[in-house]
């Protein structure tokens, strides 16, 4: 009597001229160990620097769904279909670069959201730096818990270490804006209920607090 084909799950990176992806590869294995490749899916909107960090980003996903949601790991079709509920894509839609300048985001147009401060970058590099060191700096000194335990949250939902800091520091930057421009003390209590809120942009001094298209209570 024939064995059922093994499944198997290889993380991998796929690179444009530009960053790297990760990269999800599903293939089944039979008792003769003839290999078949079930599907390859990749994340076009999570944007690397380094292969390594690709890597590990598609590794990570994968021990996250064998610890989480172990019902999924002996389906490939609906271990699949949870991938694409988190950004995954075939990687058929894979778009080179045309060169080193020319990134997924230009590439890819709307099909691409890029991670919030992008545009930050752009306008103010060495103010985005300082606003990351800050976020780093509270990450590192635990000060305020807060701080750590949005970070875990957003990449438990999935959001990259980048884009979940580049969030946290939305928040960071209201306070920042509070000291330097209105010559306000450090609110730490309005800090924390503006990271409560992330992924949704916190509002500025003033305003209630309600999401974008959504009726004020």
């Amino acid at each position: 009597m024939s064995k059922e084909p093994r499944v198997e799950y290889l993380a991998g990176a796929g690179g444009d001229g530009y960053g790297f992806f990760p990269v999800i590869t599903c293939y089944t294995v039979t008792s003769q160990g003839k290999q078949r490749n079930r599907w390859v899916l990749h994340h076009p909107r999570e944007q690397y620097r380094g292969k390594e960090e690709a890597l590990a980003a598609a590794d990570a996903r994968i021990a996250t769904v064998f610890a989480e949601h172990r019902e999924l790991v002996g389906s490939p079709d609906r271990f699949a279909g949870h991938l694409r509920a988190r950004g995954f894509t075939e990687l058929e839609s894979f778009v080179t670069a045309k060169s080193f300048d020319d990134d997924r985001r230009t590439v890819l147009g709307d099909a691409f959201a890029p991670a919030l401060g992008d545009r930050a970058i752009a306008l103010d590099p060495e103010l985005h730096a300082q606003i990351i060191g800050i976020v780093e700096r509270q990450l590192a000194e635990n000060a305020p818990p807060e701080t750590r335990r949005t970070l875990d949250r957003l990449l438990g939902a999935g959001y990259s270490p980048e884009h979940a800091k580049r969030l946290i520091g939305l928040a960071v930057a209201i306070e920042l804006v509070e000291e330097v421009v209105a010559r306000k003390p450090f609110d730490e209590s309005r800090y924390v209920a503006n990271l409560q809120r992330l992924p949704e942009p916190p509002m500025p001094p003033g305003l209630p607090l309600f999401s974008p298209g959504r009726p004020a209570r």
